[in-house]
């Protein structure tokens, strides 16, 4: 039984949880021995991915220049129609936001919703400057999730059968406008070229010019990176992988039990399914997966036989030990694929969406990162992440990976030599119109004198993001807060059990405070509550609180003074509180 308490725990829950060693279903260091391993973190195996010959034909970095011709795309009668920006409406005719009946390009741009019924799309012809595709008929439709809404988009240019530029029909156009280098992702996946047991992604620049077709003439659209589609006959095929398997792009799965991830007879996936996992290929059956977070949830299950059947070594502890390196921190439960070859049971992790890499959170004008999301606790909150870094053994073997992996693949001088050879072909493109006016430029200097700040500081990201790793390895690991109101406010952080990756002893500092406007929050004069801090003990009854509002933190800490926070946030006076929840007393619910 895995008890992972929200804000309001039902009695019998709670004491279920209580009942148990810990609330997750006792103490990490019970886990079996693993096997004996070999020092060294990575054993060639007979599960581990085929690498593929010549997957990456337009290796040197380069330009490619693409036009794109619009193409009279009409469209009549009812339906759903956006009327505005992320007003999508079912209506009896198009709008003026469809001219004479007409899905133009600026109809696209409207769509910043990806997940309304609209998703309008216009006929373009396509030709490449290498010759690859010459006057191909295709159609383009926006994409992206977020970044939808920035003021330069991201598109999809998917070929008619027939056409293919190096045997992709489908061109994902990224314009990466919250990165200020506009060149984090391709040097993620350009790196993780030479990374062995997970295959990266085909990438290139690309230039693009857009012909409305109004007489006007072709009009720059600045940079792209095309980034490989994910999933697919191609990719599958560039890479001997076996056709008509499962690949999955994960949008929010961290391998947690979840009532949407379920299957219909045989192996049909449920209707809320693709919520979590949107299927990218389609084998037809996902049972496995399913299965494999049972097991996961299961506390009679061996940790060590569920990661055997499900999971090969060399490829999880290359996938993370590369996220680890890049930076990717927000790859808990986004930001990278699954692969389950057809007729087995296995998941390979595949990597996907580096550009919020590589020190982005460092980038003037970024959002900060919660105090825990940064190095080995990022994961922490997965059910598989946790239950194999806290098998004994394991830590050291993913240190040891995350070793060799900075000292023969990312490397500093690797790293300068794609920047070096980059830097021609994105700065001249980039200091002119739209992408000089739209560059994510936030601290001091002109736009382009910020973008060569922040591409030299590229070079320093690696090794930043290692010590990172190392610092993590040295704290407590978070957990989340949960609270109810028994003769008073019970506090319990209790879940994920208490973990110190260096075995220490771990203390609980409670702290409960006023909200006050104006004064920062758990300031000296707005704390109500700060008991001596407690020792193994993950819940604690504070006694009644008169009515009103109470922010509530627990800061875990060791005996150097190494600390950490949980893993929730609340929002107070405009300002982001990690660690912290919200409550309404008496009665003990959020804010």
């Amino acid at each position: 039984m895995h008890c992972r308490p929200s804000l309001r725990i039902h009695p019998a829950v709670l004491g279920a949880c209580l009942a148990l060693a810990s609330c997750g279903g006792g103490d990490y260091e019970s886990l079996p021995e693993p096997p004996p391993q070999s020092k060294a973190p990575f054993a060639p195996g007979p599960d581990d991915l085929p690498r593929a010959q010549g997957l990456y034909p337009y290796a040197t970095p380069a330009l490619l220049t693409l036009d794109l011709g619009y193409q009279p795309t009409p469209v009549s009668g009812p339906g759903w129609y956006l009327a505005g920006k992320d007003s999508c409406q079912q209506l009896a005719s198009p709008p003026p936001s469809y001219p004479g009946g007409m899905v133009t390009l600026d109809t696209v741009d409207l769509d910043e919703n990806k997940t309304d019924n609209c998703e309008p799309e216009i006929k373009v012809l396509a030709t490449s400057g290498d010759g690859q595709v010459v006057n191909a008929a295709a159609k383009m439709r926006m994409r992206g999730s977020s970044t939808r809404e920035a003021t330069l988009k991201s598109y999809r240019v998917k070929f008619d059968k027939g056409a293919a530029w190096w045997g992709e029909d489908t061109l994902n156009l990224n314009k990466h406008p919250y990165d200020l280098t506009r060149v984090r992702n391709k040097l993620a996946f350009d790196l993780m070229r030479t990374v062995p047991y997970h295959e990266s992604l085909r990438t290139q620049f690309v230039g693009i010019r857009y012909d409305a077709a109004d007489g006007a003439g072709p009009r720059p659209m600045g940079l792209y990176t095309h980034v490989e589609k994910l999933g697919g006959k191609s990719y599958l095929a560039f890479r001997g992988w076996a056709a008509g398997s499962n690949v999955y792009k994960v949008a929010s799965f961290n391998f947690n039990a979840d009532a949407r991830l379920q299957t219909l007879a045989g192996g049909k996936a449920g209707p809320d399914f693709e919520q979590l996992l949107e299927i990218e290929s389609d084998a037809g059956n996902h049972q496995a997966i399913v299965d494999a977070v049972k097991a996961l949830d299961s506390d009679e299950t061996p940790f060590q036989a569920t990661f055997a059947r499900y999971f090969d070594r060399n490829n999880y502890l290359a996938w993370l030990a590369t996220a680890i390196l890049l930076g990717n921190w927000d790859t808990a439960n986004q930001n990278f694929g699954l692969y389950q070859p057809l007729g087995g049971e296995k998941f390979y992790f595949l990597p996907w969406d580096y550009d919020g890499a590589l020190g982005y959170a460092q980038q003037p004008g970024a959002a900060a990162y919660p105090s825990w999301n940064r190095g080995l606790s990022s994961w922490w909150d997965s059910a598989l992440h946790r239950r194999f870094l806290s098998a004994p053994g394991n830590l050291a073997l993913l240190q040891a990976a995350v070793e060799e992996i900075r000292g023969k693949y990312l490397t500093d001088a690797a790293v300068k030599q794609l920047l070096d050879g980059y830097r021609p072909i994105v700065e001249p493109i980039l200091a002119r119109a739209p992408d000089v006016g739209n560059l994510d430029a936030k601290g001091q200097g002109t736009p382009m004198q910020q973008w060569a700040a922040e591409y030299q500081r590229l070079q320093t990201v690696i090794g930043q993001n290692h010590g990172f790793f190392l610092q993590s390895l040295q704290r407590p690991m978070p957990y989340w807060l949960a609270a109810s109101d028994k003769a008073g406010l019970e506090l319990d952080w209790g879940w994920p059990a208490p973990f110190h990756p260096q075995g220490k002893p771990i203390s609980y500092q409670v702290q409960v405070a006023r909200p006050v406007a104006g004064q920062p929050a758990f300031a000296d004069g707005t704390l109500v509550l700060q008991p001596a801090p407690v020792s193994g003990r993950t819940l604690l009854n504070l006694g009644a609180l008169p009515a009103g509002q109470y922010l509530v933190r627990v800061t875990a800490s060791d005996a150097d003074g190494n600390r950490s926070n949980a893993f929730d946030s609340t929002s107070f006076d405009g300002q982001t509180v990690d660690g912290a929840i919200c409550l309404n007393m008496p009665g003990a619910t959020p804010c």
